[in-house]
């Protein structure tokens, strides 16, 4: 209980910091831009990065309290993600299916953008990884089932989706000057991205419970932020689904965390002889 309790308060801090964004952000290209569509001096030009800098601060501060009550995650695939209850099934497949009906729907209504290519290609990643997802969660729950080349290839295909929607995004704006047009987008899917890369490591062995969590939580308050930007509404539902993804994640590694008075983020830098070979 008081696990799941760790769980709905940081995640009520994601989503709470997640819509101070939005209404920073929407204030910004309110009272911020001049008739000509350019952006002009003002204070909300530098509320947005410094709310941005605020939030990285408090998840930073949430895993140095859990760190100081000797609360750590297993490095472990099956430990670590391990969501056994009936609601997590649930909650995972409804994630899925939004992103999934996000992604058709970009299908069907990108024909006439001149970057059709890049949006559908993008969709049929988003497909994937709504599929991918339910299943990546339902294998952590099945330590001597899962097939290791599976559980890393449904770990690759979200990477590989924000890779794409990456690259779509440079494409649109590769001759827009106005750099606030799609700043917070392009550092919402760096940072996306990057948390995928890091759940990705407990699949393939090489994980850093820190650098995960806090990613998650970055990750979710920024795409609910970025939600604010005008962009197609299939776009907006992908970018829901990924914010819920990544609160799913960090739920379910605060809720298996374990205390341990031994440091298991300790660096290989700090161990010596026996211990760090």
């Amino acid at each position: 209980m008081l696990k799941d309790s760790r769980s709905l308060e940081i995640s009520c801090y994601v989503v709470g910091a997640g819509a101070f964004g939005v209404f920073f952000r929407w204030m910004q290209l309110m009272l911020a831009y001049n008739d000509d569509e350019l952006p002009d001096a003002s204070a909300w030009n530098v509320l947005v990065p410094l709310l941005i800098a605020a939030g990285a601060f408090v998840f930073a501060r949430f895993l140095s309290k859990l760190k100081k009550e000797s609360l750590y995650l297993p490095e472990d695939f099956f430990s670590a993600l391990k969501n056994e209850a009936k609601l997590y099934s649930i909650c995972r497949w409804a994630i899925g299916i939004i992103m999934i009906l996000g992604s058709v729907l970009l299908f069907a209504t990108c024909e006439l953008d001149k970057n059709v290519v890049f949006l559908r290609v993008l969709s049929g990643f988003g497909v994937l990884t709504g599929i991918s997802f339910p299943l990546l969660l339902s294998a952590a729950n099945k330590p001597h089932v899962s097939g290791r080349s599976m559980i890393t290839l449904f770990a690759l295909l979200p990477i590989l989706f924000f890779a794409v929607w990456l690259l779509t995004c440079y494409k649109q704006n590769s001759i827009n000057p106005v750099t606030w047009d799609y700043i917070i987008e392009l550092l919402t899917l760096i940072v996306t991205l990057v948390a995928f890369f890091r759940i990705a490591g407990f699949a393939y062995g090489v994980a850093d419970p820190s650098k995960s969590m806090f990613f998650c939580m970055f990750g979710g308050m920024l795409c609910i932020m970025s939600i604010a930007d005008s962009r197609y509404l299939a776009q907006q539902i992908m970018l829901a689904a990924s914010a819920l993804m990544m609160i799913m994640f960090n739920w379910i590694m605060v809720a298996n965390l374990e205390h341990r008075e031994k440091n298991l983020y300790k660096s290989t830098e700090e161990e010596e002889g026996f211990e760090r070979l």
